[in-house]
């Protein structure tokens, strides 16, 4: 299903967001690192856009009937 491959993708951007940092690099020998304000907020609206697809997912698939989420599984 696309939406849980677009789900999967977005987890895994989260995921390796969350170890990123700004970096700025002052005299050439040492560097800052820090993690934005803008940086921290994209990652929770990410987390929290995963959470309503995932809720989304499991309520299409809870409406769905066993044969047509086994097809939907194979296909």
């Amino acid at each position: 299903m696309l939406l849980s491959e677009a789900v999967a993708a977005l987890r895994e951007l989260v995921a390796r967001a969350r170890d990123a940092n700004d970096r700025s690099f002052d005299d050439g020998h040492s560097v800052d690192a820090w993690k934005s304000d803008e940086l921290g907020a994209a990652i929770e609206r990410a987390e929290a856009v995963i959470a309503k697809a995932e809720a989304a997912i499991a309520e299409l698939q809870s409406r769905s009937s066993p044969s047509r989420r086994i097809a939907t599984r194979d296909s």
